[in-house]
């Protein structure tokens, strides 16, 4: 009878391992549900149709901070495989297949950079080197994925946090990268003296798996203006970077009509020119100059207006100035006004991207009107303006800054502007003849009046990532903000909303427990024996009550 009930109970168990594997029973009960995958998320892997594998470069042996991180790694993993088998995750330790020194050097050649951990157990410090990227491959194409976000001043737990949070965004945009097949059609305008492309270089590389990228030279002498317009329209965004000269009138049409059609415009504008020649290399010093452009009416009629003035912020990045001291010259950073520091607002395309720096940038004025403006960066409570035509001096970067000066509040840097509109041309003589003229249409469209927003700094001759700063090591969040921007106006609203999923993490007190150490490790100890000892006098009364009966 005894080995009837045995068999049974063993067959029970099978059945219910069986059918465990072939059920994910999964109840989240967390208010952020962050073990849950998003909607987007799961239409993006249920139309995988061939083998996906995702190679995961995060050894076992990790610092105690990073042991979290990877087991939430491993659910969103076994989440994703669960809901399609086509995709195969295999695990990876860069140190099994030689000496650290020869595996760092050659993930970096990948492209896979070292995280460096740094710890202190009991006086000793230890660091170790760890690689948090995956490698994701779909047919004949791979894409890395960096798992660890960064940003300005950072903690060990904030940046694990935020890792976490971006965790699904990271690694279902490294799968969009290998499976997209049609892609959004971008422009770059080159005309009017904008951008170079080596000063958006990176921002050219980081777009092109998303979309097919065109420059658009709207001077071009052997192209007609109806046929600059009708090209144009074949683009769904035009991204126009830090042009320098004036837009005429038949320029503002083609965007006007362009934009009535359907089309989105990013607008990366300075409101006041400045000679970044005379002041950083030469003499130190140049004069603030209004940047006509032209667009005075164009921009009116979206209800937004430049102001010619500079902003300046408390709230600021630094710049490195040599100190020279005879032979020894020392590079020190100062604090410079004119480099604001704005967190982006809490909106789609701003959420959760840290700082953004922002050099020699205008205020933008609001008008009303019907259109729907959305603020999405501006500059702290602690700001002042400086009127066009004055004088910047890099010496001022030395001087003590007054904080009670910077009276003025916030100004706004960049606006998304969406509404129904009538052409600027509307009961106005047209430039060119049109068949096609619209007088009514859709606009949408974000105006940053920061020209330099876009560009990345260069380092004897090679571009480097945006937003990194080369002089001061510092990482800013201006490529979020720029790639969030364009895929909100191309239509990509959807992948915005995995990467604005918000968890909240309890988080130890590393200080005061390394503080209380002794206490803790005494209450343990103690708490154990305590526990067992409980559990063994409940357990002898038990037995006494029976034995007396």
């Amino acid at each position: 009878m005894n080995l009837k009930k045995t068999i049974l109970l063993v067959l029970i168990m099978i059945i219910l391992m069986a059918i465990s594997r072939k059920l994910f029973l999964q109840l989240d009960l967390t208010n952020d549900k962050r073990h849950s995958l998003s909607e987007n998320t799961l239409s993006q892997i249920e139309g995988l149709k061939e083998p996906l594998k995702i190679d995961v470069f995060l050894s076992d042996n990790l610092p105690g901070a990073y042991l979290h991180f990877r087991n939430e790694l491993d659910a969103l993993l076994n989440q994703l495989k669960f809901y399609n088998d086509n995709i195969i995750i295999h695990y990876n330790d860069p140190f099994d297949f030689g000496n650290s020194e020869n595996v760092i050097k050659e993930m970096q050649k990948y492209g896979m950079q070292p995280e460096i951990v740094l710890e202190n157990k009991n006086g000793n410090r230890k660091e170790t080197y760890i690689f948090p990227w995956l490698i994701i491959n779909y047919n004949e194409r791979s894409e890395r994925v960096q798992l660890l976000q960064k940003q300005l001043g950072d903690s060990e737990n904030e940046k694990i946090i935020r890792s976490l949070q971006q965790l699904e965004y990271n690694i279902i945009d490294g799968i969009f990268k290998v499976i997209i097949n049609q892609k959004n059609n971008l422009a770059i305008l080159s005309s009017h003296k904008t951008s170079n492309d080596t000063k958006i270089a990176d921002l050219l590389q980081n777009l092109k798996p998303y979309y097919n990228l065109a420059a658009f030279d709207l001077k071009a002498p052997a192209i007609s203006s109806k046929e600059s317009l009708d090209n144009l329209s074949r683009f769904d965004v035009l991204i126009i970077s830090n042009p320098k000269t004036i837009f005429s009138q038949s320029e503002k049409y083609i965007l006007d009509q362009y934009e009535l059609s359907g089309g989105k415009i990013l607008w990366l504008v300075n409101g006041i020119g400045i000679d970044r020649d005379s002041l950083f290399k030469n003499s130190g010093e140049t004069i603030s100059f209004p940047q006509e452009l032209d667009l005075n009416d164009y921009l009116f009629k979206k209800g937004i207006r430049l102001q010619k003035i500079l902003i300046q912020d408390l709230y600021c990045a630094p710049i490195v100035l040599a100190n020279n001291n005879e032979n020894n010259t020392q590079y020190v950073p100062y604090p410079w006004v004119y480099y604001p520091l704005p967190e982006p607002e809490l909106t789609s395309i701003g959420k959760n991207i840290g700082p953004v720096l922002i050099q020699f940038a205008s205020s933008i004025d609001t008008l009303s009107n019907p259109f729907k403006k959305t603020l999405l960066l501006k500059s702290s409570k602690f700001t002042k303006t400086l009127a066009a035509l004055s004088i910047v001096k890099l010496e001022d970067a030395t001087k003590k800054i007054k904080p009670t000066s910077f009276s003025e509040s916030s100004k706004a840097i960049g606006y998304l502007v969406q509404g129904k509109q009538k052409s600027l041309f509307y009961n106005r003589i047209k430039p060119f003849k049109n068949e096609k003229h619209l007088n009514n249409g859709k606009t949408e469209m974000i105006f940053f009046s920061d020209g330099n927003l876009a560009e990345n700094q260069n380092d004897k001759g090679n571009p480097l990532a945006l937003g990194y700063d080369k002089w001061t090591n510092n990482f800013y969040a201006n490529r979020d903000l720029i790639m969030n921007s364009i895929h909100f106006l191309a239509g990509n609203k959807d992948r915005l909303t995995i990467r604005n999923k918000s968890m909240k993490f309890a988080v130890l007190d590393v200080k005061k427990i390394e503080e209380n150490v002794i206490f803790w490790k005494w209450f343990i100890f103690l708490g154990s024996i305590f526990i067992v000892f409980s559990i063994s006098l409940i357990n002898q009364v038990i037995r006494s009550k029976h034995l007396l009966k």
